[in-house]
């Protein structure tokens, strides 16, 4: 359970952060980055996929048909645990390079969950219970997942093997492909990174990590200031909780 963050590696990736801050708009939430995007004032964001469905809404979109997608950017580099040193990639540090780009798409939140109160009386269980199951069929979720508003992107696989519901909402078959083919190409990855889910994970990731980074991003703290102060927050988070219980819930979260 040693953060990975005292390394070269994560003090490149804080370097890249800060030159792509200098291209960008200044640091804003994410409603308000897709908004720019869809007004046509930003060229490219790393985003959840709420884009490309909020960009074929003729009542607000100024970008109809102007959108591509495709997986997070990569790199040719990857971090070795045993040296903590970058190393190139080769086909045994990085099995899954694409071209010789290593990726790690993220599953930033890691999806929608609804759930249903033990506690409520069996009406209200039933109801419910056949709420959620009425969001998440197909007849209804395949309509959702192309309405931008919704903050659905497509996770059935009829979704992505299918246009027809994606062009009637008004994409071309074209920008169909690009976006359906961005996202799957991501999903399928077999670098992909799941969100920190285990207790206080809110901690974790936004109380030390989301504050450091903003501070680094700012100015107001130095690259080596910022991963001292996640690796001492993480670590203290983790010994506060115990060790041996966090690590068996990120196993678990895993899958392992």
């Amino acid at each position: 359970m040693k953060p990975l963050v005292n390394n070269q590696a994560f003090a490149k990736a804080l370097d890249i952060a800060k030159q792509a801050r200098d291209y960008g708009y200044p640091p804003s939430s994410w409603a308000e980055t897709n908004l720019l995007f869809v007004e046509g004032r930003c060229a490219q964001a790393i985003e959840w996929g709420d884009i490309g469905t909020m960009a074929i809404n003729p009542a607000t979109s100024k970008v109809i048909n102007k959108v591509g997608a495709t997986i997070t950017p990569g790199t040719t580099q990857i971090l070795d645990r045993q040296t903590n040193k970058l190393v190139a990639c080769d086909k045994f540090t990085c099995p899954y390079a694409i071209e010789g780009i290593n990726h790690a798409p993220y599953a930033a939140s890691g999806g929608w969950a609804g759930f249903v109160n033990a506690k409520a009386n069996l009406k209200v269980k039933n109801a419910a219970f056949a709420f959620l199951s009425f969001l998440s069929q197909s007849a209804q979720s395949n309509v959702d997942v192309t309405i931008g508003g919704t903050g659905l992107s497509p996770y059935r696989i009829s979704q992505f093997n299918n246009q027809e519901a994606w062009i009637k909402a008004g994409m071309t078959s074209e920008d169909a492909s690009k976006y359906l083919g961005g996202i799957s190409v991501s999903l399928n990855n077999p670098n992909m990174v799941l969100d920190l889910r285990i207790p206080q994970n809110h901690r974790y990731q936004i109380e030390v990590l989301g504050s450091a980074i903003t501070d680094f991003l700012t100015d107001k703290i130095t690259r080596e200031e910022a991963i001292q102060r996640i690796e001492q927050g993480w670590e203290q988070i983790t010994n506060e909780v115990g060790r041996e219980s966090q690590r068996a819930a990120y196993r678990a979260s895993l899958g392992l």
